[in-house]
């Protein structure tokens, strides 16, 4: 929502938001600020309209208000229609996982357009909604569970995009993500649905149920088709990825034409996301050596494996992964930085979809060296939301991992009991990493691991 509502801010629009009883600005209002919009309470007469997310405890209550008001209430993912209606030019990036890397790049990529973009995650240095200039909007269709999982009773989701003629549409993975996409079929038919109302279609090859796309994109006329990846008869070729110990030097191929160009950014997916994210301005028609100018200024996205600090030798980065697939991606980026061991802090998105995914996410999980668990970050109470994601998450980890690594931690909550950040904390050893992975609860930990390694320092 942050993104979307500064787009609006820039547009023009006055952005309000309901205040917390208290008159106190959480953390995601603080963020709004940051990110342009200006923030006023919700004044009966002045405020004309509700979009909402489901993102806070108050969904439920700020609904019925609006609703006794007589305003007008519209989900996020129809807002992001009608804005798309309104650009000339609308470039999408969908997935059921790993848009965040892609699509920030692609707002950089495509400088000489000047484009506008309403993201998930920023650029370093920048925010996550622009009214650009030129005539391209960049718009990151990514699922949000915790958007989901917050709505009312009865409602269903209505499929991201579903509403949107892109002129580009990369895609970057096709899996099972709940509560969005119940299972790889669900994404499957969803993510063809908009990819064949594009006028041109990028896919991720390589990356989970792209190849099924592909095969179903190929059985009937449709939009064009544009491959990238390291494969031979890619259209968008990696012909090489070298990691440098602090870059990732890319080659690529397109077109005919050969460019280079490095990106100051970990991880492997993250490198081949800044590659998706060549293959779909190339597909827009900007040239590759645009496309590289506009790259040498990229180097990541906002909570993308971003570094906090560093005490006594032990690093404190942060990881915005929810899916199993980015929880691997961002553990195998980090260890990728250190010659020491990795520790999670990992905070569950959802019980629903914890439960769901427990086998998946604890095998992610088995690639760092200990993992300590945040609380679930939960929406408002259902019916649905008796399951324990904690609980499912420990029964899927028995067995995984062992006595060197792999290992879940769960702090004993209590005024004694040491605290998620201060059992991380005393996990580390000189040169280690910790990584802090998911949601509003991680990232507040971040501050507090490097308090806690101050404190345990002297």
């Amino acid at each position: 929502m942050a993104g979307l509502a500064s787009y609006l801010a820039r547009r023009g629009a006055r952005v309000t938001v309901a205040p917390q009883q208290d008159g106190r600005e959480d953390e995601l209002l603080q963020r709004l600020a940051r990110a342009g919009a200006v923030l006023q309470p919700v004044v009966p007469g002045v405020t004309t309209a509700l979009l909402w997310g489901g993102h806070g405890a108050a969904v439920h209550e700020i609904l019925d208000r609006a609703t006794g008001q007589g305003l007008p209430s519209m989900g996020y993912s129809r807002a992001l229609e009608l804005l798309g209606g309104t650009a000339p030019t609308v470039v999408a990036v969908v997935g059921s996982h790993s848009t965040t890397m892609a699509a920030a790049a692609l707002t950089c990529a495509l400088t000489a357009r000047d484009p506008g973009w309403i993201l998930t995650a920023a650029p370093h240095g920048d925010a996550p909604g622009y009214d650009g200039g030129g005539d391209v909007l960049v718009v990151d269709l990514c699922p949000d569970t915790a958007l989901h999982e917050a709505a009312p009773p009865g409602w269903r989701h209505r499929t991201l995009g579903s509403g949107l003629r892109p002129a580009v549409t990369l895609v970057t993975a096709v899996d099972t993500a709940p509560p969005m996409f119940a299972t790889r079929e669900d994404a499957l038919d969803d993510i063809e649905a908009l990819a064949r109302s594009s006028e041109s279609v990028v896919v991720w090859a390589g990356q989970p149920g792209c190849d099924e796309l592909l095969e179903r994109l190929r059985r009937a006329p449709g939009p064009r088709v544009v491959t990238v990846g390291r494969g031979q008869g890619m259209d968008v070729q990696i012909l090489r990825l070298l990691w440098s110990g602090e870059d990732h030097h890319l080659t690529i191929q397109a077109g005919g034409e050969r460019v280079s160009l490095t990106v100051p950014i970990a991880g492997t997916t993250s490198a081949l996301g800044v590659a998706a994210a060549f293959a779909a301005g190339w597909a827009l028609g900007v040239s590759p050596s645009d496309l590289v100018d506009g790259l040498g200024a990229f180097t990541g996205a906002e909570r993308s494996l971003t570094r906090l600090g560093t005490v006594g030798r032990v690093t404190v980065m942060e990881s915005r992964a929810q899916h199993p697939e980015e929880i691997a991606a961002d553990l195998q980026g980090a260890q990728m930085l250190t010659e020491g061991a990795v520790i999670a802090v990992y905070e569950p998105v959802g019980h629903l979809r914890t439960a769901a995914l427990a086998e998946r996410i604890s095998a992610a999980l088995a690639a760092a060296d200990h993992t300590v668990l945040l609380p679930v970050l939960s929406t408002p109470a259902r019916p649905q939301l008796h399951l324990d994601g904690i609980a499912a998450l420990a029964s899927a980890s028995d067995g995984v991992g062992g006595q060197d690594g792999g290992a879940l931690v769960i702090p004993e909550p209590g005024p004694c009991e040491m605290g998620a950040e201060e059992v991380a904390a005393s996990l580390a050893r000189a040169d280690d990493v910790i990584l802090t992975i998911g949601s509003e609860g991680a990232r507040r930990s971040g501050p507090r691991l490097l308090a806690a390694l101050d404190r345990a320092a002297q």
